[in-house]
């Protein structure tokens, strides 16, 4: 049976550290002084010569953990860099790409801010004895700060805390299925859908507090990539790596998180072999290394779907399916209204339409395809 924390998966927690690191090693005190006014230095236009006089970024290699933190620190850096400015920069300086390229070598995922270290490795229980659930969470970088760019965030990081219910049932799942036990897979998809409902119900939260002109003027301009981004057409250069060369990587996006890959996997849910599928799996190169073997694994060993087609008259273990995706399309209706809402109408409101998101893709047509395709597959089935 698969064991959870091979793949660093907790049962608590989910995709999520269950306690990540939040300052930095005395030996970068003037960085965290420079970091925690990141948005006061934004707005005084400042920001690059505070940087500038630092001294060397020191590197804790002890652990995953450190370089989590390191990974989360010199990501916020860099991009605070890079979208700070009125003209975007072509070369990132090697006091920041230098220790950045380090870190993100040794994690195994491109120098650039991603899913992982702007969600979930950036956060904090107020209460270490309580879940991290909104109301005993706290963020732990910002760019401009406010409570929209915080609720953005915190709605993401209790989605991966409320997946841990059905991340730890699905050991047993993929065991009962291989054993053709159906009552333990009903009872698995039992707990799968308990946590897509809990999922969704966070979901539909994201308006409380962040609005959508706050969120496409101060909260997305800063989670951009460089690649397939119209203002940076060469790339990006880190000064000393890379031999020079440009890079170009994706910006940050929902896409990069493991949860809904690895329910597709489980639910045996296909996608079409076309460019949006070559994106998805592009998505897991941005995604923490176990996590990215958690999904495959999933993915290789779930006999969930085959054991559907066998007992087609077994309708409790059809029904438990069937509930099950249609939470997971629910989850994914509610993503597309939110990207029509908070990013393609404010586009249109302020002249300045365009159809790629921050992952560099056309983001309303990929959202639309994906959702269609998780009831279109799987109904086919049914």
């Amino acid at each position: 049976m698969i064991k959870l924390e091979d793949y660093k998966v907790s049962p608590e927690t989910g995709f999520l550290p269950e306690k990540p690191i939040v300052g930095l090693d005395i030996s970068n005190a003037t960085w965290e002084k420079v970091l925690r006014q990141v948005p006061k230095l934004l707005l005084t236009g400042r920001l690059e010569e505070f940087l500038a006089q630092l001294p060397p970024y020191q590197i804790n290699t002890e652990n995953t953990a450190n370089l989590e933190r390191d990974m989360r620190v010199l990501s916020y850096l860099t991009h605070a860099y890079l979208w700070g400015k009125k003209e975007v920069p072509a070369l990132l300086p090697a006091y920041l790409s230098v220790p950045f390229v380090t870190v993100a070598q040794k994690l195994g995922r491109p120098a650039i801010l991603s899913y992982p270290s702007y969600c979930l490795f950036n956060w904090q229980r107020i209460d270490e004895n309580k879940p991290p659930h909104i109301g005993n969470l706290l963020m732990t970088e910002n760019f401009l700060g406010g409570a929209d760019e915080d609720w953005f965030i915190l709605i993401h990081v209790e989605i991966e805390a409320k997946a841990a219910r059905a991340l730890r049932a699905i050991p047993a799942t993929l065991f009962s299925a291989e054993k053709k036990e159906i009552n333990g897979v009903i009872a698995g998809l039992k707990e799968v859908l308990a946590s897509l409902q809990d999922i969704n119900q966070t979901m539909n939260r994201m308006p409380e507090y962040c609005d959508p002109y706050i969120y496409y003027t101060r909260v997305r301009p800063y989670i951009f990539g460089t690649k397939n981004n119209p203002a940076m057409p060469n790339g990006l250069q880190y000064e000393g790596c890379f031999d020079g060369k440009a890079q170009f990587y994706r910006g940050e996006t929902g896409a990069q998180s493991a949860i809904v890959p690895t329910i597709d996997g489980l639910l045996g849910i296909r996608h079409e072999n076309d460019m949006l599928k070559e994106y998805l799996m592009e998505m897991r190169e941005y995604m923490v290394q176990e996590h990215r073997r958690f999904i495959e694994k999933v993915e290789s060993e779930s006999k969930v779907r085959s054991l559907l087609a066998e007992n087609p008259q077994h309708d409790e273990l059809q029904e438990a399916y069937k509930q099950c995706f249609t939470e997971l399309h629910r989850f994914r209706s509610k993503h597309l209204e939110y990207a029509a809402n908070y990013i393609a109408k404010q586009a249109a409101q302020s002249n300045n339409s365009t159809e790629v998101g921050t992952g560099g893709t056309p983001f309303m047509r990929y959202l639309a395809k994906h959702r269609d395709e998780t009831n279109v597959d799987v109904q086919q089935s049914l």
